[in-house]
C-alpha cells in the first residue's frame, strides 16, 4: 500500500526536455548536482497549476545526504489553513498556531500521521510541535469548521517543493542519475495512476519537464455565511 493518500492524477505529457553532456578530459567535478525545472498546468483550463508538489525520489542510500530537517508552521487565519499545502522533509516538526480570535481543533486521521490538537485559541499551544517522521500526505481538518482542509506533504528528503502561482518549480542540488519524479496535487483525479516520470538528470544542463494534469472538481464544503454579519462564522 502506498504511503501517499493522493487522489492520483491522470496526466498528459506536453514537453520533456532532457540534456546530457560529459565533462571535458582532465576536468574534476568536486560537487555534482543537477537542476530540474518543472511547469504544470490544468489540463482542462490550461491555467497554471499552483500548490502541486514536485518530489525527486532517491534510493535509500542517498536519502540521508539530501535531507535537512527543520521546523515549519501551518497557521490558521480567517478560518483557513495557511498555507493550504505545506511541504516538509521527513523528520521535521510542524507547529499549528491559531491566529484567529476563535477556537480551533486540529486533527488528522491520515496513515502517515494520526494526531489531535484539541480546542485552543490565539496564543495557546504555541510551543506544541508535531513530528512528521513517515513519508506521505497528511490531511488536516478542524472539528469546529468542516470546510477547513489542509495538507502536509512529508517528503522522503529535502528534494521536494510546491509550484508557485505560475505553476512553476525548480529543484536544485539533485544528484545526477536516473530518478523517479513524483507530482502530487490535492485534487488529482481519483482512480488514475500517480503522476510519476523517470528522468535522467546530469550536472551540465538543467532538465525541463512540462505537464498538463487532469483534476477533479473542487468538492470541499463551503463556508456558511453568518446571517447577522457580512462575514463567515
Amino acid at each position: 500500500m502506498s504511503l501517499f493518500r493522493s487522489r492520483p492524477a491522470r496526466f498528459i505529457p506536453l514537453f520533456v526536455c532532457l540534456a546530457a553532456s560529459a565533462l571535458l578530459p582532465g576536468t574534476v567535478a568536486t560537487v555534482r548536482a543537477a537542476e530540474l525545472r518543472i511547469a504544470l498546468q490544468d489540463a482542462e483550463s490550461a491555467a497554471p497549476l499552483a500548490d502541486a508538489v514536485v518530489e525527486v525520489l532517491l534510493p535509500a542510500e542517498l536519502q540521508a545526504a539530501h535531507t535537512t530537517t527543520g521546523e515549519f508552521s501551518v497557521d490558521q487565519i480567517d478560518k483557513e489553513f495557511v498555507a493550504n499545502v505545506t511541504v516538509v522533509p521527513r523528520g521535521s516538526s510542524v507547529r499549528f498556531p491559531n491566529s484567529d480570535d476563535i477556537l480551533h481543533h486540529v486533527y488528522s486521521f491520515s496513515p502517515a500521521k494520526v494526531f489531535e490538537l484539541p480546542l485552543y485559541g490565539n496564543g495557546q499551544n504555541i510551543e506544541y510541535q508535531q513530528l512528521f517522521d513517515v513519508a506521505g500526505v497528511v490531511e488536516l481538518g478542524c472539528n469546529i469548521h468542516d470546510w477547513m482542509l489542509g495538507y502536509v506533504y512529508v517528503a522522503q528528503t529535502s528534494l521536494a517543493l510546491k509550484t508557485d502561482a505560475q505553476g512553476q518549480a525548480t529543484l536544485s542540488g539533485v544528484p545526477p542519475g536516473t530518478h523517479e519524479v513524483r507530482v502530487w496535487h490535492p485534487r488529482a483525479r481519483s482512480g488514475a495512476p500517480e503522476l510519476q516520470q523517470r528522468l535522467v538528470l546530469d550536472d551540465a544542463t538543467p532538465a525541463s519537464l512540462r505537464m498538463a494534469v487532469t483534476l477533479d472538481r473542487d468538492n470541499r464544503l463551503r463556508r456558511a455565511p453568518n446571517p447577522t454579519r457580512e462575514r463567515y462564522r
